[in-house]
């Protein structure tokens, strides 16, 4: 499976009417020029970082609202989990494409969750996913059996499985 990398492009040419004005870029490599007046701009790529050699982690920052014009990120939200004890571990998220306070919120909760379910992401130098794993109970037998022993396996594998020193 392949990751995607997602960005945005800036047109840094104070004379146009794109300026500082983002366009969503998937996948894109080398260099932006921006769709109205073809000069070169700059591209802020979403991207992830980790803190610390513990498996567990206790608390995930995103970095969101971007300013292009002074090329930085205006607001910080802030997920923790106080239940956990001990060694931690902290990962930071910067990205350019969440611009509200909600939504950086619920990407941070999505990630702390399925990086303390799935901890191998953060050794493969990807961005762990936001999306949450769903259990219907209107999926046939077979479907939920499949699904609940998939989540069961990630779970026993979890760094929070591990007996943490108080």
């Amino acid at each position: 499976m392949i990751k995607m990398k997602r960005g945005v492009g800036y047109c840094e040419d104070v004379n146009c009417e794109e300026y500082s004005r983002g366009v969503f870029l998937l996948n894109h490599e080398g260099c932006f020029y921006c769709p109205n007046c073809r000069k070169k701009g700059r591209v802020e790529r979403e991207r992830g970082f980790h803190a610390g050699d513990a498996e567990v982690f206790k608390e995930v920052r995103v970095e969101y609202n971007f300013d292009p014009v002074s090329g930085v990120y205006r607001d910080l939200a802030i997920v923790q989990d106080v239940s956990l004890c001990g060694r931690s571990s902290v990962y930071t998220l910067q990205s350019p494409l969440i611009r509200t306070e909600k939504r950086a919120l619920k990407v941070a909760e999505a990630i702390l969750a399925n990086l303390n379910r799935c901890p191998e992401l953060i050794h493969k130098d990807e961005i762990p996913n936001a999306t949450e794993v769903v259990l219907s109970f209107d999926d046939d037998r077979e479907e939920f059996t499949r699904k609940l022993e998939q989540l069961a396996s990630e779970w026993q594998n979890s760094g929070l499985r591990q007996r943490l020193p108080l």
